[in-house]
């Protein structure tokens, strides 16, 4: 009997704080941002920021043990300014759960951890911060109640004239859903932005969402129906957005900038042998210029292919997933992106001797 007792206030609990959080969520609906989805990947939960190809001029996303050498209990995240001087970060345990700490970079060191308390007393599980390039912008993620559901992406500014950070407001949706949000990114060089949640997906993937963000933010009009704004809301198709903007202008950016990343990063990813002695990573190492053209085009077909690697696989699994109809849905398209990459892995191949033909026939003259 006692026992039962227990079942009974444990689940009623619960059943609480899923009414509130529905409550939440009804309260922001009719506020929910119009944001093109242009593309999606699942992957693992651990190390998914190294999967975000962030330009350097917005800033270095990456885990606190791997920036500072430190092994931590649980995976902290950290964001540095484009000029390097500062640097945001989560820190924590099991126990206590992570907070929120900011350092400056004086001469060739860092300043003492300063812990943002102004977040301690309504926030926990802080985590994954992110600057906005005007310096006042903060965004991380966190659970409150505000939460829609367990971990959601919050906003703050800096107040620059008391030196702390205003209350953080709830982003909202679609952004925020009752799955955890983990992280969001902007490149406002490129217009394109990135999130992080686990709504629907298996424990230990997380699936990174790639937007168009707008600035200032944009409400999806009224002249929807209640149900329509849901799915809206909760992103139950990213394909549903794609007629709120240039989908294949978007695309071209994100590949575009892709390359640029990568070839910044020392192209990483990439290390396209020429002979016994030569290695390249970008196209200043090629000496040939027939070469440094071809490479440019080796370079686009291959992360196109990677990228198309990995929408296979993530189509594969919801194959192996779905149901009758969902498996009819998926069974052309995954035969089409099969054959697709066959074709792309041939010209790769293709490409790969032209440019060492072009490379080593220079070698050969100088």
């Amino acid at each position: 009997m006692k026992k039962y007792k227990i079942f009974i206030i444990a689940w009623a609990l619960i059943a609480s704080v899923q009414c509130y959080a529905q409550s939440i969520f009804n309260e922001l609906l009719p506020s929910t941002a119009k944001v093109m989805f242009i593309d999606s990947v699942v992957v693992d939960k651990d190390k998914f920021l190294e999967k975000i190809p962030l330009n350097p001029e917005s800033g270095t996303i990456a885990y606190y043990d791997d920036f500072f050498h430190q092994k931590t209990q649980v995976p902290c995240g950290l964001f540095r300014n484009e000029l390097g001087d500062r640097c945001y970060f989560a820190l924590g345990d099991t126990l206590k759960g992570t907070n929120l700490f900011s350092i400056d970079r004086l001469g060739n060191e860092w300043s003492e951890p300063r812990l943002i308390e102004e977040f301690t007393e309504d926030f926990s599980n802080i985590n994954y911060p992110f600057l906005m390039a005007d310096g006042f912008s903060l965004y991380f993620s966190a659970e409150s109640e505000n939460s829609i559901g367990g971990l959601d992406i919050f906003l703050t500014m800096f107040d620059s004239s008391e030196g702390t950070f205003f209350k953080p407001e709830n982003y909202g949706l679609p952004f925020n859903s009752t799955a955890n949000e983990y992280f969001i990114a902007f490149d406002e060089l490129d217009s394109l932005g990135w999130l992080v949640s686990d709504r629907y997906q298996p424990e230990g993937k997380v699936c990174i969402y790639t937007f168009v963000p707008t600035f200032p933010r944009k409400r999806i009009g009224a002249d929807i129906d209640k149900d329509e704004l849901i799915n809206y809301a909760k992103l139950k198709s990213i394909k549903d957005t794609w007629g709120f903007g240039n989908r294949k202008e978007a695309l071209a950016r994100l590949a575009a900038m892709q390359q640029r990343t990568s070839v910044a990063r020392g192209g990483k990813g990439i290390l396209f042998i020429v002979n016994d002695r030569q290695t390249c990573q970008s196209e200043s190492d090629f000496l040939s210029p027939t070469a440094k053209k071809l490479f440019s085009q080796y370079f686009e077909l291959y992360n196109m292919l990677q990228l198309n690697e990995q929408r296979l696989e993530n189509q594969r699994n919801a194959y192996i997933d779905g149901d009758t109809k969902k498996k009819a849905e998926l069974k052309q398209p995954i035969l089409r992106l099969e054959h697709d990459i066959e074709q792309q892995k041939k010209d790769l191949k293709d490409l790969e001797k032209k440019i060492r033909n072009a490379e080593n026939s220079v070698v050969k003259k100088s």
